[in-house]
């Protein structure tokens, strides 16, 4: 069975991807986590944007690099990297002219990616937006304010560009933005409906930068448009599958969201469908599990990213306000899920 077993996971698309990722990532002298690579491609088939925040030196842009590398070839007009206000801006005289200037180049990519991606042409295959170093500003501009229109399936702006009739967003595409911070207080409900804020810390190895090329198989491209779900329903239908041996697995999730409603009424149901979306994509559409083979331990860590991501990060300001909702939190999760649990000291006074 475990022979079986191996071989299954070896020929699992998702799997191979994930070592492609980290082949990259060690070309260019990383070695992370697989937790990390793991999170960023769950993160990707659950919502449409992504934010990687942490210190300067944190291989924020490697992570994300290496992924479209693989996903999209690199090369191609499937993968745009652009750059942020603060380090572009930084280095010239009129900083407002030259931020605004900034501004529309990015739009006007972002623009050429939205068409391209909707062409009927290119549906199966991805499109990914990369601006790197964001500021607060661009958060809330191409973040927040997309975002918010996002929840609707449709544009009627960018920044610097409005448009006279609504734009559908194409959903294979991605906006994924890199951010030099060691904290995020800008959880609003609508960012976080459809962004994933991704917390990385620094672990580079010294090594060598090397890239080889990925060439992306155009069948492993398509498989994964079709295999990520972002419906609630269909996420619910294949946890029910993959977790009946499992008593009580959505436990702790729904517990999370019962204390939190209490406090965070309004938002709390939608935050509980994204942590249910999250931990359907998990597991590839093979039924492997993208943390670990294991189901149990699989679902433990998605659980855990889950709470953290969905539940917590969103409610971080009032959770830290509240010596009773941590307490109460921390009863529920402790020991069992370290993630959540580092992220409720970190909101303990200190």
């Amino acid at each position: 069975y475990m022979r079986k077993r191996e071989n299954y996971q070896m020929l699992d698309p998702e799997i191979m991807l994930l070592n492609k990722v980290d082949e990259q990532l060690l070309q260019r002298g990383f070695l992370l986590p697989r937790v990390w690579t793991v999170n960023f491609l769950v993160a990707f088939k659950s919502k449409p944007l992504m934010i990687l925040i942490g210190p300067r030196e944190a291989e924020k842009e490697a992570l994300v690099e290496s992924y479209c590398q693989v996903i999209t070839g690199g090369g191609s007009n499937q993968y745009q990297p652009m750059v942020g206000h603060p380090w572009w801006a930084s280095q010239t005289a009129d900083v407002a002219m030259f931020t605004q200037t900034q501004s529309r180049f990015n739009t006007l990519k972002l623009e050429m990616m939205i068409e391209e991606a909707g062409l009927p042409g290119n549906r199966d295959r991805f499109y990914i937006a990369n601006i790197k170093r964001i500021s607060p500003g661009e958060l809330q501009e191409y973040f927040s304010e997309t975002a918010f229109q996002l929840r609707h399936g449709e544009l009627m702006r960018l920044p610097t560009s409005h448009f006279s009739n609504p734009i559908p967003f194409p959903p294979n595409l991605a906006i994924i933005g890199t951010m030099d911070t060691l904290t995020f207080p800008w959880s609003d409900a609508d960012l976080l409906s459809q962004t994933t804020v991704i917390d990385c810390a620094p672990t580079k190895l010294p090594g060598y930068p090397l890239v080889g090329n990925a060439s992306p198989h155009p069948l492993e491209e398509k498989r994964l448009i079709q295999f990520y779900i972002r419906d609630p329903q269909r996420a619910f239908r294949k946890l029910m599958l993959i977790l009946r041996r499992i008593p009580s697995a959505l436990f702790p999730l729904l517990q999370t969201q019962k204390i939190l409603q209490k406090v965070v009424a309004r938002n709390s149901s939608s935050m509980l469908l994204e942590g249910i979306i999250y931990l359907s994509n998990s597991w590839s559409q093979m039924g492997s599990g993208l943390f670990d083979e294991n189901p149990q331990m699989n679902l433990q860590i998605a659980m855990d990213l889950a709470i953290t991501q969905s539940l917590l990060l969103p409610y971080s300001e009032k959770i830290a306000n509240t010596n009773n909702l941590r307490d109460k939190l921390q009863n529920i999760l402790d020991n069992q899920y370290p993630l959540a649990t580092n992220l409720l000291s970190q909101l303990a006074p200190a």
